[in-house]
């Protein structure tokens, strides 16, 4: 992913997750206009609609799998990126956590998420 997309996807995953005021202002988020395309570019080859590569039973593709309560929270919580567990897992130090993981190419950079 070029850096100008990855800039781009931090803001909808910000507003997403409602962690500003700002985004809670403006129009509300749409799961397939805005989340989606970042869950694409980052996720989808081991959590997307190819039941065959699927890891972990879990797809992020579809909004409601997305939200669905999982084990302990739910892969998406939106008003609360800490209840994430996207967000525990792409900023997990644990290398055999961490998301996504290094066979699948570029990681994002800690400046990256920290932007998030």
């Amino acid at each position: 992913m070029r850096p100008s997309q990855m800039l781009a996807s931090v803001g909808f995953l910000v507003g997403l997750l409602g962690m500003t005021a700002a985004a809670a202002a403006e129009e509300p988020i749409d799961f397939n206009r805005d989340i989606r395309p970042i869950l694409s570019d980052n996720c989808f080859a081991c959590h997307g609609p190819n039941m065959k590569d699927r890891e972990a039973e879990l797809r992020l593709d579809v909004e409601q799998d997305a939200f669905a309560q999982r084990d302990e929270l739910p892969a998406i919580t939106p008003g609360d990126l800490t209840k994430s567990a996207v967000w525990l897992r792409i900023t997990s130090d644990d290398e055999d956590e961490r998301m996504p993981p290094k066979k699948c190419g570029e990681r994002l950079s800690r400046a990256y998420i920290l932007r998030l």
